[in-house]
């Protein structure tokens, strides 16, 4: 009778096992690296485009700041979301600029998308105005406008007294208007009955913006917008924003520069050497923001060469120098992070397991350099449109 077989040992099997779960290790390590290294790179993806389109959007405001108002209240650095108005270490927390958190930008312009005609205004205040034409989309109460009068020589603004709805039958609608207060910002703002021209002037709307960075409902720091109307969420995944304001300097051969024999002294920051600079917010270990008390230029009848010109007043901004950190809305699955080398006036931060971008633009406010009010189109159905 022949002898079957005997299979396999008891070792042989332990062995192949373990040689097999040798394999399966090594493919499984090299899949999990795979699936970290694209978890990373896709986290990368995402923060560097939040990051883009954060600096998109700010540059994006620096850009309308001014527009159609007077370039003094362009800027706000005392007064907008401030617990103490005319008080700047009471603006988020110890002022706009900060060298250990997020700066926040304040910036106003004239919506170039509504205007109506006044056709009566009456009271004492609040005052009862009666436009051309209804609006087409709610009013907040608090919204700003201005009244402009013809001709773009006198201007002043209000604030809507309580909520206007809009109506959709083509007849007149009237809004409630107050004087400003300081919280309201740097408006100049003036009685309308004490000239004759706000009774035919045009009414326009103004956007007043305020950008900061705060933790959204889940704790990720992000960037947010408030207008007055609410906090709105922007972009996830902003860690800071950190910004510096360039004041325009004497040209070559102008009396006031370094040479000339009215020189002025650069408003801005001092420098590691203790020179005064140009700038405020870049100074490393220096905080500071431009000054509404500083002298203001007579922005229509001064020409650009004037000593006011190169004060630290906001309306003499001519740069804005932004910086955006994005991280990743979570910490990398192979530990792998990025510090932060130190950014305009606020120090490094050390490395830890968050992946990180950079991002940097310089913009011009060029609406600052106007020398008169642009007067809107008023006639139905030319850029009238919207309405809130």
């Amino acid at each position: 009778m022949k002898r079957g077989s005997h299979g396999y040992s008891l070792i042989e099997l332990l062995l192949a096992v373990a040689i097999l779960a040798s394999i399966v290790a090594g493919i499984s390590g090299v899949l999990v690296k795979q699936s970290q290294a694209s978890a990373v790179q896709q986290a990368q993806r995402d923060l560097e485009e939040n990051g883009r389109l954060a600096l998109n959007e700010l540059g994006r405001a620096v850009r309308l700041a001014g527009y159609g108002i007077d370039p003094a209240s362009a800027f706000d650095f005392a007064r907008f979301a401030c617990s103490t108005p005319d008080s700047p270490g009471t603006c988020n927390g110890t002022g706009r600029d900060r060298m250990n958190a997020p700066d926040e930008l304040v910036v106003a312009w004239r919506d170039p998308s509504f205007s109506r005609r006044v056709t009566a205004l009456v009271g004492v205040g609040p005052w009862t105005v009666t436009l051309n034409a209804p609006l087409t989309a709610d009013l907040q109460a608090g919204r700003l406008v201005s009244l402009l009068c013809d001709g773009a020589l006198n201007v002043s603004y209000y604030a809507l007294d309580s909520a206007a709805t809009a109506v959709t039958a083509p007849t007149p609608q009237t809004i409630s208007l107050r004087l400003l207060t300081p919280a309201d910002g740097f408006f100049a703002s003036v009685v309308p009955t004490g000239d004759g021209c706000y009774a035919n002037a045009v009414v326009t709307l103004v956007e007043r913006t305020r950008y900061y960075v705060a933790n959204d409902s889940t704790g990720v720091s992000s960037l947010f917008r408030d207008r007055g109307r609410g906090q709105e969420l922007l972009f996830r995944g902003i860690e800071d924003m950190q910004l510096s304001y360039d004041i325009g300097q004497p040209p070559a051969g102008s009396i006031f520069a370094a040479d000339g024999t009215s020189a002025v002294a650069p408003p801005g920051c001092v420098d590691g050497s203790g020179n005064p600079t140009w700038s405020f917010g870049s100074c490393p270990g220096i905080a500071g923001s431009p000054s509404h008390t500083a002298t203001a230029p007579d922005w229509r009848n001064e020409p650009y060469d004037a000593a006011s010109r190169y004060t630290g007043n906001p309306a003499n901004i001519r740069t804005v120098n932004i910086a955006v950190v994005a991280r990743a809305t979570r910490a990398s699955p192979d530990g792998s992070g990025d510090s932060v080398l130190p950014i305009l006036n606020r120090t490094a931060r050390d490395r830890d397991s968050f992946r990180r971008a950079v991002m940097t633009l310089s913009e011009k406010p060029l609406n600052l350099l106007s020398r008169s009010y642009m007067l809107p189109p008023i006639s139905p159905g030319s850029n009238n449109l919207g309405g809130g």
